[in-house]
This record gives C-alpha cells, sequence and structure tokens, in this order.
C-alpha cells in the first residue's frame, strides 16, 4: 500500500513538472546577429551599424509574456523608433509616474542580469499602456541610460 502511494506521488510530481515545462521558457542572447531579425520586429527597421550591441530576453508562462531588449544608443535611432511607436506618453525624471513605472519594472524577478533600471541620470521614459488589442493587459517602457551608451526596451503582456 505504502509503495504504491509513493508511486502515485511521483507521478502527480512528474506531471506537475512537464506540464510547467511545456507552458513556459525563456530565451536569452546578446548575440547581435542573431538579434537583427528581433531588434526589426520590434522597431520596423534594421538596425544600423551604429547599434554596435543587442541583447534580448523573452520569458513567458502560460498567458503572460515579457519581452526586454537593450542596444546600443543613437539619437537618430531613437528618434525612428519613437516615430515608428506612436503614440507614446513620456514620464519625466523626478515625477510620480517616472517613480512608479521604474519600481514596477523593479518588481519583475525574471529581469535579466544585464538589465539597467532607469536612474537619475535617465531623463524620461517612453510608455504606452494597453496597445496590443487581443490582450487584457500590455504596457511597453523605452529609456535611456546616459552613463552606459544603452536603450532599453521592456515589453509586458497577458491575455
Amino acid at each position: 500500500m505504502k509503495h504504491r502511494k509513493n508511486i502515485i506521488i511521483t507521478l502527480v510530481i512528474l506531471i506537475f513538472t512537464f506540464s510547467f515545462e511545456s507552458c513556459g521558457g525563456s530565451y536569452e542572447s546578446e548575440n547581435r546577429d542573431e538579434l537583427i531579425s528581433s531588434f526589426e520586429d520590434n522597431f520596423g527597421f534594421l538596425p544600423p551599424n551604429s547599434v554596435e550591441k543587442i541583447k534580448l530576453k523573452n520569458w513567458g508562462l502560460y498567458d503572460t509574456d515579457v519581452h526586454w531588449m537593450a542596444f546600443t544608443y543613437d539619437s537618430l535611432v531613437m528618434e525612428k523608433i519613437i516615430a515608428h511607436d506612436q503614440s507614446l506618453n513620456i514620464a519625466l525624471n523626478n515625477t510620480s509616474e517616472f517613480k512608479e513605472i521604474t519600481e514596477d519594472i523593479k518588481e519583475i524577478v525574471h529581469n535579466p542580469k544585464w538589465l539597467e533600471f532607469p536612474n537619475n541620470t535617465t531623463k524620461q521614459i517612453y510608455y504606452k499602456k494597453n496597445f496590443i488589442e487581443e490582450k487584457s493587459f500590455s504596457e511597453y517602457y523605452l529609456w535611456v541610460n546616459p552613463e552606459s551608451g544603452m536603450t532599453y526596451l521592456f515589453v509586458h503582456s497577458f491575455y
């Protein structure tokens, strides 16, 4: 009887383990050549040579997706992105909105190690919310860290 109970418990654990593995996962890369198409998918154009570095992490579980991207800052590229991704709101540094967005991003437990949060040197965060029609929630944040010379994108959504 005890042996049978142990087998049932083991089977239940295996079923839950396989269920969770098949419903989520993550992908992370810092290989620019591999990530050119991801950059184009996000912004509608290929990254110019001035974008020397591109980093990406995608994470998903069931109906939730989180997407992070970082790339070398270029003012012309930033202008093009802002024009492509309209309509964007702006949260200026030292405002409650800026602080709230920064705290929201910091609370995500799966943030990549290379992510640099908006800080006091970040002038503004471009953002939009509930922009993916088929999803019940979506948020988009874009900011530049002038100290590192990198631009960061964070997109979070779920059904």
